[in-house]
């Protein structure tokens, strides 16, 4: 039996529950540190090197009848005896407090968990259980505030199982699912032996993207009429998050004692957070949704990233077999090898791109060449673009150098021309990009050797009908950053697979899902709301929260005929775009890419560089036509044939090579047409529905139809829908109270 009270057992224990009552009132205190005394008891019952199994399991079985006890007014210890006091007090439920005792018995028979629904129960046993007593203690009346002790606990014994799992394992215990680990290529063996691999790194990095996930959501659960209620829980948060934060900085290398925290930086934490929690106004109340997102290409993926890390439960939605969308990748079933829906490129300044990538840590895909580095094929020869490994601005000052097409009058005036920007010249929303260029008197040389080979890369148009604003976009990001936003980056795999195991993985682990083949037949609104998605099969799903992550040319046939929208998604065009994929006997050349110059032909992609392998059909190359109107009516053979006499007019190693095989593929809508007129009718996330939300890479992303434009638009989307939600809380009713938003979680 044990005979220390709760307050002796709480003093000595050192723990980051411990330590946050001191902010509590005194009352509260007493009651806080008797519920952790008896949780502390029954887990070092458990715990215990001195007693034998027998022994536990009569310990344990005594506190769940001291519980009983409790309940009747008849405890036989001390500690029993102050709980019975603080539950007849609080009129604390008995459920949460056998739950502790059950989670606490789980470790007397299971040393391992082969899933992860399996972990979860053991979690909220020894951690959300502890936090729903906690809130009665504390005096929460809304009921949100369960959801908030359920999510807040999860996202505390995942950041525990992170931190201690050299610990665990040195009593034979490992925590990590044993399905997520074979996942990753790993077992418990690799755990048991602290094998730390780049697999653990990536496993660990999910597990901590799942736990930054029940930390977001179960802040978005805090009612502003419980806010004030919640202060210690909110102490206890910042320890943990910074915890978790020590781990990943760590680079998650759990078996050198990553996201220890001393006593010390414990504390300034605490006060740090108080300090913060007392200045901050009343919070809005945004609670977590079940948001669905149409549409699993770039803008999709990054939508459904961001509504998770957020706190949402999410359902991404696409129509196909494989995620990607124009920017995806599929099987060429002569070849057998997969080809991606385009040959397209990153750049250094792809910020939100990049960090995307990063923070799923998809970013080692990548192939670099930096400094920016091409070479270009014209009448005259070759010439390189090549920046000089040097910080910016001198790293251009080498490649305009270097940069044989050109001549001194064409490198001032494109100086000029970039000044101009810098000084915040603009150019006026109604231009085409050839009409600001003879604005700003560019030279007929650099327009033919760099303004238009970067207009029709970025824009996929010609410089008479492109938007001089989506021009000057371009330059700024790529050549007035720093020196690594002008490197250029490839997938070093098939596009498709870029980000799509990893967020599939993302949703999975937090409850949402990846749903392929789930083409979208209706969308039924009703006056100001999107009430249902209709599927192919006619099954009609009421929903929350919507993103469309749609091509406009697809999302028009869903709307309403009188709607805004729709009468946007007509008028804005398409622009094709040609990618041949050819097999050769022989290499075409050396690079990764090649750029030409007057050509109807506009790059040459080396597959065999950017792959890393050879084809079983010959060296693999990807030509790419941009802004291809005049292309489309051509057969496969005859834009084969177009393209090889072009390679071999341009390049000496092509002179003798013979064609094996070739596939075309046309992207009728490539991009959309965003020409001056065009551009003033993208519509930002914000629909006419108060419940669906606009991204893709066309809508106005102040951005060409690029890859960075998809994924920023994706990120805005969840963003403006988390902050209308919080601006429409915060809003008082007429009646001058607050306007609460339904819970969707």
């Amino acid at each position: 039996m044990e005979t220390e009270t709760g307050q002796s057992l709480t003093a000595r224990s050192g723990s980051n529950l411990a330590a946050a009552f001191f902010c509590l009132p005194r009352e509260t205190r007493q009651a806080m540190a008797v519920f952790y005394g008896f949780c502390r008891v029954v887990d070092d019952v458990a715990d215990s090197s001195s007693l034998s199994l027998a022994e536990k399991q009569e310990g344990i079985a005594f506190w769940r009848g001291e519980i009983d006890r409790a309940y009747q007014g008849a405890p036989l210890s001390p500690l029993g005896k102050e709980l019975a006091s603080v539950v007849r007090r609080y009129r604390v439920a008995r459920e949460p407090l056998d739950e502790v005792v059950n989670g606490v018995e789980m470790d007397l028979g299971q040393s391992r968990y082969r899933t992860f629904a399996e972990l979860e129960v053991y979690c909220r046993r020894v951690a959300s259980a502890v936090g729903l007593v906690s809130i009665e203690i504390f005096g929460c009346q809304r009921p949100e505030s369960r959801s908030y002790a359920e999510d807040l606990g999860m996202a505390f014994q995942i950041t525990n199982i992170l931190r201690d799992v050299q610990k665990d394992a040195a009593v034979g215990r490992v925590y990590l699912p044993e399905e997520e680990l074979a996942e990753f290529g790993l077992g418990v063996e690799d755990v048991f032996q602290g094998k730390w691999s780049r697999e653990m790194h990536d496993l660990c990095l999910f597990q901590y993207l799942r736990a930054k996930h029940y930390f977001a959501r179960s802040r978005r659960w805090i009612h502003p009429e419980d806010q004030r209620k919640l202060v210690a829980s909110e102490a206890m948060r910042a320890v943990y998050q910074a915890i978790l934060e020590k781990i990943r900085k760590a680079d998650f290398r759990i078996f050198s004692g990553a996201g220890r925290m001393g006593k010390l930086e414990r504390a300034g934490r605490m006060v740090a957070a108080l300090f913060a929690f007392f200045r901050q106004r009343r919070l809005s109340w945004n609670p977590p949704r079940n948001v669905v997102v149409l549409g699993a290409g770039l803008a999709g993926m990054a939508a459904a990233v961001e509504a998770t890390i957020a706190g949402d439960r999410v359902t991404l939605r696409e129509a196909r077999a494989e995620v990607g969308g124009r920017a995806g990748s599929f099987l060429e079933v002569k070849t057998g090898e997969r080809l991606d829906t385009g040959q397209h490129l990153l750049m250094g300044c792809y910020r939100e791109t990049l960090r995307l990538l990063r923070s799923l840590g998809a970013e080692r895909k990548l192939l670099w060449i930096d400094p920016l580095r091409i070479p270009f094929r014209s009448r005259a020869g070759e010439s390189v673009l090549a920046a000089w490994p040097l910080p910016s601005p001198w790293h251009l000052l080498g490649a305009f150098l270097g940069y044989r097409e050109i001549s001194w009058g064409d490198r001032l005036v494109a100086i000029r021309l970039i000044g101009s920007l810098i000084l915040g010249q603009e150019p006026l929303p109604e231009e085409t990009a050839e009409r600001w260029l003879q604005r700003r008197k560019q030279s007929p040389g650099i327009v033919r050797t760099l303004w238009e080979p970067l207009c029709l890369a970025a824009c996929n148009q010609e410089l008479g009908r492109a938007s001089a604003q989506m021009l000057a976009a371009v330059i700024r990001r790529a050549l007035l950053g720093g020196r690594k936003d002008s490197a250029l980056a490839f997938c070093s795999g098939n596009l498709g697979d870029l980000l799509a195991k990893e967020c599939e993985r993302l949703l999975r682990y937090c409850g949402g899902s990846l749903v392929c083949r789930s083409p979208v037949r209706r969308l039924l609104f009703a006056d100001d709301r999107l009430e249902a998605i209709e599927d192919a099969s006619g099954e009609r799903r009421e929903v929350d929260q919507v993103v469309s992550a749609l091509p406009w040319n697809s999302l028009r046939s869903l709307l309403p005929s009188e709607s805004r929208l729709q009468a946007i998604c007509r008028s804005i065009g398409e622009e094709a775009i040609l990618n041949l994929y050819l097999w050769t006997d022989r290499p075409l050349t050396r690079e990764t890419v090649v750029g030409f110059l007057d050509s109807d032909l506009h790059w040459l992609f080396s597959r065999e560089r950017i792959l890393g392998r050879s084809s079983a059909r010959g060296h693999a190359y990807a030509a790419v036509i941009s802004a291809a109107q005049s292309w489309k009516e051509l057969s496969r053979e005859a834009v084969a044939d177009r393209v090889m006499e072009e390679l071999r007019k341009r390049l000496p190693e092509a002179a003798e090579a013979r064609l094996l095989h070739s596939f075309l593929y046309r992207a009728q809508g490539g991009t959309p047409s965003l020409s001056p007129a065009e551009c003033g009718l993208r519509p930002g996330p914000r629909s006419e529905w108060r419940n669906l939300w606009i991204a893709g890479d066309w809508t106005d992303t102040s951005l060409p139809a690029t890859i960075e434009g998809a994924v920023q638009s994706g990120i805005s989307a969840v963003r403006m829908m988390n902050r209308a939600e919080e601006e429409k809380a915060s809003s008082p009713s007429p009646s001058g109270k607050w306007a609460m938003a339904e819970a969707g979680g």
